[in-house]
């Protein structure tokens, strides 16, 4: 329902609490604002039974004083943190910064835009100067790769907006990968293998990446596991599987960080073991 060609608002979203626009007063009230609100809200009903409630994005105080977009982009990180990605949206950070959304397209043209400015902010913030400060191109790769693991580990939600084909190529991205690429070089590689290093290297970090926890309302690995163990011994899977008891004696809640750097450690060893020829 409109009234004088403004949407009349009906309520909020039982999930993100965002406003709801009106409907046309047909069917059953609208419930979610977005289909995304409503698959979250579908998957924990599935995963905790009926009587889970939502995750609402918490309440965080509007930005007040200083650059308008700087304080944008630091309250949607903070969104991100608090509720991952899909708490990001441009109705959303309008709420939370106390302003129109249609005053957000001033600083900020779209969404696309936001999560690129949140990732070089994150990105910046991250890298520790220039350059590694060792001279050795394995100790500065190392260095490297913790940094990015780091940040990973810090700001899950980022892994979605830097592992893609077409990533955000602010300063501070473009830097992080010329540090990388100026170790390989320094290494003995040329231009493009340096590049290609690289690649695999990043590839190595974000892959593991994905197993970083981003909500913590799912089951646990351990109740995870011991669902998945007697369904496995019921079906005869773990009979020649020596690697499923040890696989069930450790978690990426506590092992993670392990198994990262035993990784890490080996795909080194081979990518410096001298460029490809």
């Amino acid at each position: 329902m409109t009234k004088l060609g403004v949407a009349v608002l009906t309520g909020q979203c039982v999930e993100c609490e965002a406003d709801l626009p009106g409907g046309s007063g047909r069917g059953r009230p609208r419930r979610y604002c977005s289909r995304g609100c409503q698959a979250r809200a579908y998957r924990r009903r599935r995963d905790h039974g009926p009587a889970a409630l939502s995750r609402r994005v918490p309440e965080l105080p509007a930005p007040s004083g200083g650059d308008p977009r700087d304080r944008l982009v630091g309250l949607a990180v903070e969104l991100a943190d608090s509720g991952g990605l899909d708490a990001v949206s441009m109705r959303v950070l309008g709420q939370r910064a106390a302003m129109p959304v249609h005053s957000l397209y001033r600083h900020v043209r779209n969404r696309g835009e936001l999560l690129a400015a949140m990732a070089e902010r994150i990105t910046a913030a991250r890298m520790p100067g220039d350059a590694p400060s060792h001279d050795d191109p394995r100790h500065q790769l190392e260095q490297l790769a913790r940094d990015e693991w780091t940040m990973y580990r810090r700001h899950p939600w980022l892994l979605a907006v830097l592992a893609t084909d077409r990533p955000p190529t602010g300063p501070a991205v473009l830097a992080m990968v010329d540090s990388f690429v100026a170790a390989f070089t320094s290494a003995g590689y040329d231009p493009a293998e340096a590049f290609r290093s690289y690649l695999v290297l990043s590839g190595y970090i974000q892959g593991m990446a994905l197993l970083i926890r981003r909500d913590p309302t799912d089951t646990t690995y351990p109740a995870w596991w011991s669902a998945t163990r007697i369904r496995l011994e019921r079906t005869g899977r773990t009979q020649r599987r020596p690697w499923l008891v040890a696989a069930g004696q450790s978690s990426p809640d506590t092992a993670l960080d392990t198994w990262f750097q035993f990784g890490l450690r080996r795909l080194l060893d081979g990518l410096l073991s001298g460029p490809a020829r």
